[in-house]
This record gives C-alpha cells, structure tokens and sequence, in this order.
C-alpha cells in the first residue's frame, strides 16, 4: 500500500515498491503517475534498488502510453507541492487534439511547461483509463 492517498479505480498495478496510477487530473490524456510505495518524502532518499525498478518501470510505462495515446513529447516531474510523498508524474505532450472515450482532450500549453488546469474525470471513466492502460501493459510485457 503506498502512502499517498490512491483512489483504487486509479491503480492501474501495485508492484512491491512503486505503484502505477492515472493520475486524476487528466487535463492531458494518459497522464500517470509512479507513486512510491514506502512512506519516504524527498527524493534523493530513493534507494538505488527503487531507482532501478522506477526505471525499468518508465521503460515499459512510457511505450504503453506511446502506443495507445500517440503523445508528441512526455514531461516527467517529481513535483510533490500539495503531496509529500515520493511521486513521480508521467506527463503526456500532444501537439494536437486527442479523443478518448468520446471526449475531447487539448494540450493548450503545448511548446512550452504544461499548465494547471484542472479536469477531474467520473470515477467510472478514470478506471476504464487504468484498465485499458493495465490491459496494454500486460498485453505487451509482464509487469513484476
């Protein structure tokens, strides 16, 4: 169980030491998020075993999200502002549109630091974006 607040329609997969979950502001399609799963609050007290696995994690995250989404760029950023816990935030780029689930999602920011919009989807539709991202992460690879 990780120390960060997860609402469980979120948890796309809980490994032993990062969890992988969508983020719930999906004000840019596929945005997820590696959550540390020990209580831990600054970054440079990851282990060197925890930054292999967030690693090895990113290298199977990244062309999951790649494949299914189509992002022109991605961000990375541990930016724990309102959460102090150990995070690190998957951010999809698109230079165009993108429609998922009959909704439409703009990278208005894009070219320059993503913004801060906010855009909370149903619960019910932040799962069906776990499953079907957990559905590409098995179909491609184990995840352990």
């Amino acid at each position: 169980m990780t120390a960060l607040a997860l609402i469980p329609a979120t948890i796309i997969h809980e490994g032993p030491l990062w969890t992988i979950a969508v983020n719930r502001n999906q004000n840019l399609l596929g945005k997820t998020m590696l959550v540390l799963n020990r209580p831990c609050t600054s970054v440079v007290e990851v282990t060197s075993e925890e930054w292999m696995v967030l690693h090895d994690r990113l290298r199977v995250l990244v062309p999951t999200l790649t494949a299914l989404f189509r992002p022109d760029q991605f961000n990375l950023a541990f930016l724990m502002n309102q959460d102090a816990h150990v995070h690190l935030h998957i951010i999809p780029r698109y230079a165009a549109f993108r429609e998922w689930n009959g909704h439409r999602f703009d990278d208005s920011h894009w070219g320059t630091a993503f913004g801060h919009e906010q855009r909370q989807l149903p619960a019910i539709e932040l799962e069906r974006l776990a499953t079907e991202i957990r559905n590409a992460l098995f179909g491609t690879t184990s995840v352990t």
